[in-house]
């Protein structure tokens, strides 16, 4: 791709096509200097999170009996907060400083365990909700440009997977441990524990150096999402990516909004056995997530990567919906965990990879805002809906439907990656 003169439009860092699988000879280990505090504090806020959040959809579920509306309006409080934050927070994050965005939205996740200790009904849980999601729209984006501006370009696939790595053992120890202090105790035991792991995360931000970009810093406006969103859709492979991550989402938040019902209803199970099948998606997303991390040719094709790991999304959620057995679906939720594993870090790292520094918290916040966007509008289905929907067979349909977008966007990249090929061989 050449590079694009017109005034606002920022350059491609490299073009898409560029070094397919190449990589330095020798690359160094990624888990060192100031960027292991970065790990640190991702690994233990989804220890936090992952035990409080599945407690309180098992709470809804099973304490307060939600209703697939109710449980629809859960995933909205945390959606729009993380819509709206997100937006805000990536045009933030471009002109201020990573490390203490990221150190307010950590101390923002401890702050929202208390309200769902505290909660009496589902209107606390949806407080507390609102509030996770603010957090994490503050984090996500500033994590993302804070690694980045540390970590070496030819490194970024590998350093998305160390962090997801951190993510997905987290998962598994986060959820089996908050299903046994659920079972063992209750959950305001599995409260406590959380909100205990989620004081050290804004510690280990205080050891981060504060790097900031170096490139243009104008004043905040609106009209930087609309450049992001169009810098990004102009570039062949994101604008793919775009359309598959972002209707996929769609999808996964119908799983994640019914699964608690299809738990109680169709597999005949408990509270903690919820959190229980969140830990085996944790287990297959943490050896897709190791895996990635060992890979040494990755720069090139992270888009193949993200479609690939959709698909098995995909897959993995009809068989876990279509069996409706509990050990099948303990195994099909680690193999959708394997396609989480290889959906966002190589997707931030083709971000990372392509756009200039100045512009990779907004782009970055333009695809979490996308991807929750349809994952609110898929609430807002359920929500009004509710009484309409069967359980397993949307399910069913979300699996199926699900596996087909990976596929398709698998098609396209090949696609236009032959045509990029084509194009520079006959030039």
């Amino acid at each position: 791709m050449t590079e694009d003169h017109r005034p606002h439009d920022p350059a491609f860092v490299e073009a898409p096509f560029l070094a397919q699988g190449e990589v330095a000879p020798a690359t160094a280990p990624v888990f060192h200097g100031p960027f292991r505090w970065v790990v640190l504090a991702q690994g233990l806020s989804a220890l936090a999170f992952f035990a409080y959040f599945g407690t309180m959809f098992a709470e809804a579920t099973y304490r307060f009996a939600a209703s697939s509306s109710e449980l629809a309006v859960l995933g909205v409080t945390l959606s729009v907060p993380f819509i709206l934050g997100s937006l805000l927070q990536g045009l933030v994050v471009d002109r201020w400083s990573p490390k203490w965005m990221g150190a307010i939205g950590y101390a923002m996740q401890f702050a929202s365990i208390p309200v769902a200790l505290r909660a009496s009904g589902l209107s606390g849980l949806w407080v507390s909700g609102f509030l996770v999601g603010a957090a994490f729209a503050t984090i996500e984006p500033a994590r993302s440009a804070l690694t980045s501006l540390i970590v070496p370009e030819r490194d970024l696939v590998r350093a998305n997977g160390t962090l997801a790595t951190a993510f997905q053992l987290s998962l598994v120890l986060g959820t089996l441990g908050g299903g046994w202090l659920l079972q063992a105790w209750d959950a305001h035991a599995v409260y406590a524990a959380a909100a205990a792991v989620a004081v050290l995360p804004p510690l280990c931000m205080l050891m981060v150096p504060d790097v900031r970009q170096r490139g243009e810093r104008p004043a905040v406006s609106m009209r930087d999402l609309r450049r992001g969103a169009a810098t990004a859709w102009r570039h062949p492979q994101l604008r793919i990516l775009a359309v598959v991550t972002v209707t996929g989402w769609f999808m996964v938040n119908v799983f994640f909004v019914l699964e608690p019902l299809f738990v109680k209803n169709v597999l005949g199970r408990g509270g903690d056995n919820l959190l229980y099948l969140w830990g085996a998606h944790g287990a297959g997303a943490l050896v897709g997530a190791i895996a990635l991390t060992r890979a040494r040719r990755t720069a090139g094709h992270e888009a193949v990567l993200t479609c690939v790991g959709v698909a098995l999304i995909g897959f993995g959620i009809f068989v876990y919906a279509a069996v409706g057995i509990y050990e099948v679906a303990l195994v099909a939720s680690a193999f959708s965990g394997v396609g989480f594993a290889l959906l966002f870090p190589p997707l931030l790292a083709l971000i990372q990879r392509v756009m200039p520094e100045e512009h990779r918290g907004r782009v970055t916040s333009v695809f979490v805002s996308l991807q929750e966007s349809a994952g609110l509008a898929s609430s807002l289905v359920l929500l009004v809906g509710g009484g309409l929907v069967v359980v397993q067979p949307a399910l069913v349909t979300a699996g199926a439907l699900l596996t087909a977008i990976g596929l398709l966007g698998l098609r396209a990249v090949m696609r236009t990656t032959r045509e990029a090929v084509d194009d520079r061989a006959a030039a």
